[in-house]
């Protein structure tokens, strides 16, 4: 049910998309003659007005067929036909696909603002100050109001914390709860004050060294290469700035200690190193958006993603070598949303609203065949003021097929050896518990 539910999700978002191509193309006046939803065999299909609906068997994919689009197809300069309109307004159907995952993960991440957030959030304790200077706080103190506001989480203190006022804090102190009036400001507290963080795992990042080592959500890392972890900032000093390739983890689980090697990926936005972990976070915390900000927090974050995801795919291109460790497919989307069901309906909606922003990204990418290269040989056809040679399109265009056939093999691939590799370090690991 659960790869059922995936393939749901996943030909909605080919829907939205080829569903933006569509619309655009009738806009402009171009004959559309097939509409498929994924591709491969024929399920079934209908036909109404010029266009006929296919249903396919595949849905990692789909298409719309509009009349003349390709530079083989044959041209009769009729109106309706693809290659008679003006450049731009072939750059406007090709564009129209990835803007409409753009206005799905807009429209998806408001929708979860509005029904309620769950943010997941570490206890509000003092577990760690960096800075000397002040010494109203101390280690353990547990935060239960900021200025009269009761504390649920971690980022409530820093949240209801006042900049140039004095703020008020509740504490509970040894069993005794303490009033304490201070002038410290946010950036204090995120630069010198940490809240009290276990080494437990939260999640595990599919695809990545954790992942492929066998390593679970709620595994306590004990020990790195035999030096004792009290925390989750210890362990992570040892991670992040480690000059090997290998660490060895000393783990609990369910009571049961034992060993495990992980090798270390090195971070292609910070050239740090990496396991593929996050910490747990314990306290869960629900909040409602209202209409406007609601609406103000879908449009901002989905810029936001992706900028980011921009970043990362400069970053990665940069560094092809880093390439193998960071591409998965359908496998490891699977994993990743199995993952985050566990987390609730607000999370499988900004998961899903992520993955149409990915597509968008992805799809823009100036290669032939995508809606990228596409855009890029209509922009040049505006610029030489005619279209380029249909030779060369086809040429590249088989090169892009190509190029996206090589990228899909290499990510299958990629995704069922670290699942295989997940899979055999499991078993090894259940057997030596016993």
């Amino acid at each position: 049910m659960s790869i059922l539910y995936a393939l749901i999700a996943l030909a909605i978002l080919v829907t939205i998309h080829e569903g933006g191509h569509f619309l655009a193309a009738k806009l402009m006046g171009v004959y559309v003659e097939k509409f498929s939803i994924g591709f491969g065999p024929k399920l079934f299909s209908f036909k109404y007005k010029e266009t006929e609906y296919i249903f396919a068997l595949i849905p990692l994919g789909g298409y719309v067929k509009m009349k003349a689009e390709n530079p083989s197809d044959e041209n009769s300069g009729a109106e309706d036909e693809f290659e008679s309109k003006k450049w731009w307004q072939k750059v406007i159907i090709a564009f129209a696909g990835p803007f409409a995952n753009f206005l799905l993960a807009v429209f998806l991440l408001i929708i979860s603002a509005w029904i309620g957030k769950t943010y997941q959030d570490q206890v509000p304790v003092i577990g760690r100050i960096l800075s000397k200077s002040e010494n109203i706080f101390k280690l353990n103190d547990k935060i239960l109001a900021v200025n009269d506001f009761k504390v649920r989480g971690w980022n409530d203190i820093i949240n209801k914390t006042n900049d140039d006022k004095i703020n008020h804090y509740t504490i509970l102190r040894n069993n005794k709860k303490i009033d304490i009036s201070s002038d410290i400001n946010k950036k204090f507290w995120y630069e010198n004050i940490l809240p009290k963080a276990d080494a437990i795992i939260g999640d595990v990042a599919p695809g990545l060294p954790a992942y492929s080592a066998g390593l679970q959500s709620g595994d306590k890392i004990c020990a790195i290469d035999s030096v004792k972890i009290n925390s989750w900032y210890e362990m992570r000093a040892l991670i992040i700035n480690n000059p090997k390739n290998k660490i060895n983890l000393t783990i609990e689980r369910n009571g049961t200690f034992f060993n495990k090697e992980v090798d270390l990926q090195t971070n292609v936005m910070d050239n740090s190193k990496i396991i593929g972990i996050t910490q747990k976070l314990p306290i869960k915390i629900v909040e409602k958006f209202g209409i406007i900000s609601g609406i103000r927090f879908g449009l901002l974050s989905s810029i936001g993603y992706t900028i980011a995801y921009y970043q990362g795919l400069g970053k990665l291109i940069m560094k092809p070598s880093s390439i193998k460790d960071n591409v998965g497919g359908p496998v490891m989307l699977y994993s990743i949303s199995k993952q985050t069901a566990k987390k609730g309906f607000d999370a499988i909606i900004s998961l899903f609203s992520s993955i149409s922003l990915m597509l968008m990204v992805m799809n823009l990418l100036p290669i032939p065949i995508l809606d990228g290269g596409q855009i890029l040989f209509y922009t040049i056809e505006g610029i030489i003021r005619k279209p380029l040679n249909v030779k060369v399109q086809v040429a590249l265009q088989n090169v892009g097929l190509l190029l996206l056939l090589s990228l899909m093999v290499f990510a299958f691939y990629n995704d069922f050896s670290k699942l295989f590799i997940r899979h055999n370090s499991i078993i090894k690991t259940e057997s030596t518990i016993k």
